[in-house]
């Protein structure tokens, strides 16, 4: 949302977004952003961005950004919700010559949408959450070379109003075509921290989400640099900004190497406080007895899976899955060594959650207090190196990847 100029009444507001702040718009204001001309024309392109519809009630469309300066065919640029029948889907257009995704989208949830223009073949390509719904073939590529890119707002496209309602966040425009993999990626990866380089609490993914650390050390690591860990309550890791962790029942995975120096201590606690404390689970630790835990909370108690054998000589790469078709899941070394039932995945009604690597800081005492926990609550000696979260569950397909390049 940088660099463009709002108008309408009354002013745009800011709200806590996907990763930060998003922008909000209000149906019945006529509210816009616009930007200089996008070269567009006669070119391949991508946009995608984060929405947040709070309402549907538009008569026909509610806009997401294009450029439609008149209603020509192949001269109208515009990426919609569009009321079709008793729902409203991902639209995607220029004019004339448009796609429907007929795939309902439903009002507060954050959903990841993305428009692929393919000048060569002239196709249209829709995704959702990464997963691609919806192609269409056109008669040309896009003619429009005038006009303001516009956000939320598209007084062109119809006379009735069509303004956005809700929130959109991380909006980008990209003079090329993005791969099916690039734009999984981009909707799933919450974040990735591989630890490496001149700025190795620096967040990969495509997010850019906040971090900071305490009392650690960078060591060799499974490639390259880990971060190390001391084993007290003064030496972790911390990000900030997962709601991939903040909504209940949403699929997730996490994915790390560990080297312990010892089987003992919290690896990976969820808060939503910084402190550690609030609404808190130690999601990945070692039991009394020195076995490896991973754990969610359903309803009002853990559901865990053990592992007895990690090794304190070489990394063990480890990847935690929920869904609620498959449940808990634990792979380890590229090989799933444990799997149970778990239909529901609790969590607080929190848009921010903080990640905390190597300890449960002050959370230590409430969290564990829950029934069912089998993480022995304490710090962590020992090195991680290549931390990531996705939004989703990531196939033995994907972990196979991540255990063979990450």
């Amino acid at each position: 949302m940088h660099n463009g100029t709002p108008t309408g009444s009354p002013s745009l507001v800011f709200v806590q977004g996907y990763v930060g702040q998003a922008i909000s718009f209000a149906a019945n204001s006529n509210q816009v952003v616009t930007t200089s001309y996008i070269p567009l024309a006669n070119t391949s392109f991508s946009v995608d961005a984060w929405i947040y519809p709070t309402s549907l009630t538009n008569t026909l469309h509610q806009s997401i950004c294009g450029i439609c300066p008149a209603k020509i065919n192949d001269q109208c640029l515009h990426m919609t919700l569009r009321h079709t029948g008793s729902y409203y889907s991902l639209y995607f257009g220029l004019y004339g010559d448009d796609v429907n995704s007929n795939t309902a989208v439903l009002a507060n949830n954050w959903e990841h949408a993305a428009f692929v223009f393919e000048a060569t073949t002239r196709t249209l390509f829709i995704y959702r959450n990464g997963i691609l719904l919806a192609t269409g073939a056109t008669s040309s590529v896009l003619k429009v070379t005038s006009g303001s890119f516009q956000i939320g707002n598209l007084p062109y496209l119809e006379s009735t109003i069509n303004t956005f309602q809700g929130y959109i966040d991380e909006l980008s425009v990209s003079g090329r075509v993005k791969s099916a993999c690039e734009i999984l990626e981009q909707a799933t990866l919450a974040a990735r921290f591989s630890f490496d380089g001149s700025s190795p609490l620096l967040d990969l993914g495509p997010n850019t989400v906040s971090s900071l650390a305490s009392n650690y050390s960078l060591v060799s690591g499974r490639t390259l640099q880990a971060i190390s860990f001391m084993g007290t309550s003064l030496s972790f890791f911390q990000a900030s900004g997962f709601l991939a962790l903040g909504i209940a029942n949403q699929p997730f995975s996490i994915s790390l190497w560990v080297q312990p120096q010892l089987l003992a201590g919290t690896i990976v606690h969820v808060s939503t406080n910084s402190s550690g404390t609030g609404f808190c689970v130690p999601f990945i630790g070692f039991a009394s007895n020195g076995s490896l835990i991973v754990q969610i909370m359903t309803n009002t108690s853990y559901v865990g899976i053990s592992y007895s054998s990690l090794s304190l000589i070489d990394f063990t790469h480890i990847v935690q899955t929920w869904s609620s078709t498959n449940g808990l899941r634990l792979y380890i070394n590229n090989v799933l060594v444990g799997s149970i039932a778990a239909t529901t995945y609790q969590t607080a009604s929190s848009w921010v959650n903080y990640v905390t690597l190597g300890g449960c800081l002050n959370g230590c005492v409430s969290c564990s207090a829950v029934p069912g926990n089998q993480v022995l609550p304490g710090s962590f000696a020992g090195a991680i190196d290549d931390f990531r979260v996705y939004s989703r569950e990531v196939t033995a397909s994907d972990v196979c990847t991540l255990f063979a390049y990450s």
